[in-house]
């Protein structure tokens, strides 16, 4: 059997042929493997490289530290940012793996502290009570191999995905973004339970929420997760968000620390500029272009036009009742955290009204963490969703192809098709729901 490391060399391997590849198609084909964010990324490194902004570069609306991360393009070879982004690529598949065998942990340790505490209560025999010590300071139980295998599945999930790996060697950095995600997630959920992992939890989300702003959607999430008890009334949330513990408290000040001195720096080195194109010009987007958005057809024909603020506010409303109702069922425990990071996640992309390939790993890098909890799913549904999606996404492909490239006035053909994969989504995520195991726990061998 391969090796979980021999797993990661082949991953890295395909990473590194598909930008390999990437490079003669975009020679030889008028349909090019680089990313155009990739181009911009670029020339916004090159402005920095002469002390200049990177702002300076028309449609770069990105932080300043991609433009600095993609230096060695400009200095080494061009290609040396789709390693880097590469290389973050196969960081998620390490944090998916490491934040599920500490999720095994976590839930082994939790039910033997229950079970030893049953025994001793009846027998005061030197073993239970030696072995409930064990338990109680050490963190690193060993688990058994089925366990450390469907970490490694999971993880395989992402590592070896098509979809994430094109885009990642494609030249886009979304994936730097969600590894930081997984880091403050990794943090948040370690079994220690001390102040300072919280406080380094708010470190890594505060500069994942700097790179994206769609974490913002997850900050609930997160705040719940940390108190970790049951949630009933308005009381009770009341009490949970207004008076907060000091694992709250500390991952609220990491967030803050880390947002208000990436944003301090930036906003000193390129002045409104930066504020206006890396954060309030995502919040007025408007993008007349083809893109898998429901609203895509409503912008290209009201172009012309200023929209309300009435417009934005029920354009945005539907997914943040979402995201609030979804955050209330699953983000209040630890242990349904990922699954609710990666709902969220999805309902955010899926109404969002810009919608292009790279914002699916906003939620596919999340998806893996559930995997153990659809274990009822059965294989027809397993093999009909990503099918339903693929062809969905398929059947928007073609007319936008004509459109882009050949010409043809097919945007009705898109939007019909914007539609179709609305739609798809939702069935997805109404059946990854319903399958989703929420009493799933781990069953001591």
């Amino acid at each position: 059997m391969i090796s979980f490391k021999k797993h990661l060399i082949i991953s890295i391997a395909i990473r590194f042929f598909l930008v390999y590849y990437g490079e003669v198609q975009d020679s030889l084909s008028d349909v090019q493997y680089t990313d155009v964010d990739y181009r911009v990324i670029t020339d916004g490194a090159s402005h920095v490289l002469n002390l200049n902004s990177p702002f300076k570069r028309h449609t770069y609306r990105y932080t300043p530290m991609l433009a600095y991360l993609v230096l060695p393009n400009l200095l080494i070879h061009h290609t040396f940012g789709k390693f880097i982004f590469s290389l973050f690529d196969i960081l998620i598949g390490l944090l998916i793996k490491w934040i599920l065998l500490n999720s095994y942990r976590e839930n082994k340790i939790s039910i033997e502290k229950k079970l030893l505490k049953l025994e001793t209560l009846n027998n005061r025999n030197k073993y239970f009570i030696k072995r409930k010590n064990e338990i109680l300071n050490n963190s690193n139980e060993t688990l058994p191999p089925k366990y450390i295998r469907m970490a490694e599945l999971s993880a395989y999930f992402w590592l070896y995905n098509p979809l994430t790996m094109v885009i990642a060697t494609r030249g886009n950095g979304d994936c730097i973004s969600c590894s930081l995600v997984l880091l403050a997630l990794y943090f948040l959920l370690q079994n220690k339970q001390n102040t300072s992992q919280y406080f380094v939890a708010g470190i890594f989300f505060g500069l994942s929420i700097h790179f994206r702003l769609y974490p913002i959607g997850f900050c609930l999430a997160f705040y719940l997760a940390v108190l970790d008890k049951p949630l009933d009334t308005i009381k009770d949330y009341s009490q949970a968000i207004f008076m907060p513990n000091t694992k709250q408290l500390a991952l609220v000040s990491g967030t803050i620390v880390s947002l208000i001195v990436s944003t301090s720096l930036f906003l000193l080195l390129y002045g409104h500029q930066f504020l206006y194109e890396s954060i309030l010009f995502h919040l007025i987007r408007k993008d007349t272009r083809h893109n898998f958005s429901l609203y895509f057809y409503l912008q290209y024909l009201s172009s012309n036009f200023s929209i309300t603020w009435l417009e934005k506010i029920l354009t945005f409303l539907p997914q943040l009742v979402l995201i609030i109702i979804l955050t209330i069922r699953y983000g209040k425990h630890r242990q349904t955290l990922g699954f609710s990071l990666f709902t969220i996640a999805f309902v955010m992309v899926t109404y969002n009204p810009v919608v292009t390939s790279q914002y699916f790993v906003w939620f596919l890098s999340l998806l893996p963490l559930s995997v153990k909890n659809f274990r009822h799913i059965g294989i027809r549904k397993a093999f009909f969703m990503p099918v339903m999606w693929l062809i969905s996404q398929g059947g928007w492909l073609l007319p936008a192809y004509l459109l882009e490239f050949k010409g043809w006035n097919t945007f009705e053909f898109v939007w019909i098709q914007s539609v179709v994969f609305f739609f798809s989504n939702i069935l997805i995520l109404q059946m990854l729901i319903t399958n989703y195991d929420v009493s799933y726990n781990y069953k001591i061998d």
